[in-house]
């Protein structure tokens, strides 16, 4: 199985890594960026599995537990193949229990959870003001009910070719019966119409028993680990319940590697 691994610390490496990218979300008043070393290493990634049988149409990004960064990597990943091609790519939050997409856009949570806000955002469009608007947007959950049109919940990016489609507001005992609902997989239809690939940000695996019915909406899946934090037997429990998938591999995130920096530079990095 393939691993992938990147990290939030900076890693001296004599590999010449590219630009870092940004996503613009609500008219570019809301930024995130992501470093180049990640950037070089999902581009590394997708090229490894066009090359060995194609991209999957729909790619599941889930994890054993919560706290993983499955929100970040999803993003990331959409980010990097959505400037490297013209293809049009969708983000589709499916965690109810904790949506992320919108909070990956709020300074307040990248200082949180230890990730430094590297782009100010323009005076004339305090973050405050466009977090609020976006959290006021519908999401699935709206669309599912017939209330708004998949139109309205879809939010535009910086990158024509890539949208965001957030979960949207669900009570908690009707979430079971969504995961497995004939709208879901009816927004799903429609979805595949207007986009080439899908991306679904899905709930940990071991806290949600919807999980499997989630990820089963789509073609392959990506396990994230945070590194030095989930055990071999928890990620291995994970594997377990979603053997029937077809699996792309595990994306460490998060990693720290302690080698000396002439030593690496000795290793090959193929």
């Amino acid at each position: 199985m393939a691993k992938l691994r990147f990290g939030k610390k900076k890693i001296h490496s004599p590999i010449q890594h590219g630009a870092p990218l940004t996503l613009n979300a609500a008219n570019g008043t809301l930024q995130r960026t992501f470093d180049a070393e990640i950037v070089d290493h999902f581009r590394r990634m997708t090229t490894d599995l066009i090359c060995t049988g194609g991209l999957p149409r729909r790619i599941v990004v889930t994890s054993a537990i919560h706290g993983e960064g499955v929100t970040y990597t999803v993003l990331a990943l959409a980010t990097t193949l959505a400037s490297d091609t013209a293809d049009r790519f969708c983000v589709v939050d499916l965690n109810w229990w904790a949506p992320g997409i919108i909070a990956q856009f709020d300074p307040a949570h990248r200082e949180k959870t230890g990730r430094r806000r590297r782009t100010a955002l323009p005076p004339s469009a305090p973050a405050s003001e466009s977090l609020a608007a976006l959290r006021k947007r519908p999401g699935i959950a709206q669309v599912v009910a017939g209330t708004v049109s998949l139109d309205a919940a879809l939010i535009p990016t910086g990158l024509p070719n890539l949208c965001l489609l957030p979960a949207g507001d669900l009570r908690p005992k009707d979430r079971p019966v969504m995961a497995r609902s004939a709208g879901l997989h009816t927004l799903f239809d429609d979805l595949r119409e207007r986009f080439d690939y899908l991306l679904l940000d899905v709930p940990a695996i071991l806290t949600s028993s919807d999980t499997i019915a989630l990820a089963s909406l789509g073609d392959a899946c990506c396990l994230v680990v945070r590194h030095g934090v989930t055990s071999t037997p928890t990620v291995q429990r994970a594997l377990d319940q979603i053997k029937h998938l077809k699996m792309l591999g595990i994306i460490l995130n998060q990693v720290t590697i302690k080698t000396p920096a002439w030593l690496r530079m000795l290793i090959p990095q193929e």
